[in-house]
């Protein structure tokens, strides 16, 4: 499931107006207006929180269990040699060289893993953002929190049958089918963002948007600093057992304090499921997305799509390889990795909140302005990352890009502040699906530089990253520009 946090876009065809008229008739059997649920019931955050809890505190024991099987399956190396790289204990050196062998192999693994969590995702993303606008928020994120829990009962249930024999490690790649096929990490953010938007006002948007980030970097935080001990305490199989049981968790808060954020009103009774696959839907999503707007609006949305969907391309590309970057750069045990991304959270959760609390409570900042800034922090870090040559060099490239992470919520208001109530969960589908296909691209292209470079500069990957860091902050202060027109604009149209 999700660790991470987090993260649309379109291209169509004008319709006749037979197709305007079909589609006008259907919207109009499936009124959706604004919600006036309760309050308390629309605060989604703890949910977030406890799925990502469980993704984060599985995500890295699930990569040392691969590199262990690896190690004792494929290459057949000895118990007592391979039980290092399960990363309680600290390498020998002839573990650490045998490791050296092993890691091109699970890369590919994980790669691969990244693939099929992404193909079938940004297709059903194209779809259920707009289906979400007709039918509602709520049995989206029911299904895809359904099938966190049913994936980490598969690699629990997994790891136990390797305990009695010799398992490959490829088979935990199933693990990944359920999220799969219920549009993946990507449609469980989608759903929530617009869930925020739906009960939300104007003034309220970026605030909410910014807890729910708060809520999953504090799940990855938490996350990080109980599972080494989790992992000392119960083994493989319990540190999987809890993250199925804080899934199971998350579901039940979800199904009972959580309602739904649209008020649905249906004229028929018709097949959910048949509905879902209407491509009628596809074109509206489409003419969403590229319908004229006033005041460079269109291209504002075209601008901010793109940085979400490169920005994402690069945190999965750096999820591929980042815990194996640290063990073979500087000899990191689980519990020395899980602290430091536990510290890593933290500097960037302060470093956000400072910048949300002077930057725009106090000062009134423009948006674009503090999502300019948190593409800074982005690339200050990797680029601080991609010369480290010791380990707490790291730890100096979180602190100064102390910034970077407060882009996405705050693109995320801009966008939200453009687009109509009925039209976001279709931009929001578009974007998504694109940033669920990012891994197609970014797991072989990260994947391979590292393996190029593993001997001789295992960071290269993080020069890549701090140059698409880069173009996305000449994008958003682009944006910024066309902002500031489009403001000037419409002053004077006012005042003709």
């Amino acid at each position: 499931m999700p660790q991470s946090n987090v993260e649309e876009r379109e291209i169509l065809f004008l319709p006749t107006n037979q197709e305007h008229d079909d589609i006008s008739n259907f919207a109009a059997a499936n009124t959706l207006t604004p919600p006036k649920p309760p309050k308390n019931r629309t605060i989604i955050e703890p949910a977030v929180f406890l799925i990502y809890v469980a993704s984060v505190l599985a995500s890295a024991v699930l990569q040392n269990q691969i590199l262990y099987q690896t190690c004792t399956v494929v290459y057949e190396y000895n118990v007592t040699v391979c039980k290092p790289m399960l990363g309680i204990v600290p390498e020998t050196n002839q573990t650490a060289e045998i490791e050296t062998k092993v890691q091109p192999y699970v890369a590919n693994i994980i790669m691969t893993s990244s693939v099929i969590s992404s193909v079938l995702p940004a297709f059903l993303s194209l779809f259920i953002g707009p289906w979400s606008d007709k039918f509602g928020r709520r049995p989206v994120l029911v299904a895809t929190f359904s099938a966190g829990f049913i994936g980490h009962s598969i690699t629990t249930i997994l790891a136990a049958i390797s305990l009695l024999t010799p398992l490959n490690p490829w088979v935990y790649i199933l693990s990944n089918v359920p999220l799969a096929l219920t549009g993946g990490t990507c449609a469980l953010i989608t759903m929530v963002f617009c869930l925020v938007s739906d009960v939300s006002d104007e003034g309220g948007k970026a605030r909410r948007m910014f807890f729910v980030d708060g809520a999953l970097g504090i799940g990855m935080l938490i996350g990080n600093v109980i599972s080494s001990y989790i992992l000392a305490g119960t083994g493989t199989i319990g540190v999987f057992t809890i993250a199925a049981s804080i899934d199971l968790l998350a579901l039940l808060y979800l199904l009972f304090f959580v309602d739904e954020s649209l008020q649905i009103q249906h004229e028929r009774k018709e097949s959910h499921l048949r509905e879902f696959f209407k491509f009628g839907l596809i074109k509206d999503l489409v003419r969403s997305c590229l319908k004229r707007r006033p005041h460079y609006d269109r291209a504002i949305i075209w601008c901010i799509m793109f940085t979400l969907v490169t920005t994402t391309f690069v945190t999965q590309g750096e999820s591929n390889v980042f815990y194996l970057f640290l063990r073979n750069k500087f000899n990191l045990t689980l519990q020395q990795f899980t602290t430091f991304n536990a510290v890593t959270i933290c500097i960037k959760m302060v470093g956000c909140g400072l910048i949300l609390l002077i930057l725009r409570v106090l000062f009134k900042t423009p948006l674009t302005v503090v999502a300019m800034l948190g593409l800074l922090g982005c690339f200050t870090d990797s680029l601080i990352r991609s010369l480290a040559q010791a380990f707490w060099q790291m730890y100096l490239a979180a602190t100064c890009g102390f910034m970077g992470g407060i882009n996405s919520p705050m693109l995320q208001a801009v966008l939200a502040g453009l687009v109509e109530a009925t039209e976001i969960g279709k931009i929001y589908a578009v974007i998504s699906s694109l940033q669920t296909l990012s891994p197609l691209a970014s797991a072989p292209v990260y994947t391979g530089i590292y393996r190029a470079t593993l001997e001789s500069y295992p960071g290269a990957f993080y020069l890549l990253s701090a140059a698409i860091y880069c173009i996305c902050l000449v994008l958003i202060t682009v944006l910024f520009i066309m902002q500031r027109l489009g403001v000037k604009a419409a002053r004077q149209q006012s005042t003709a």
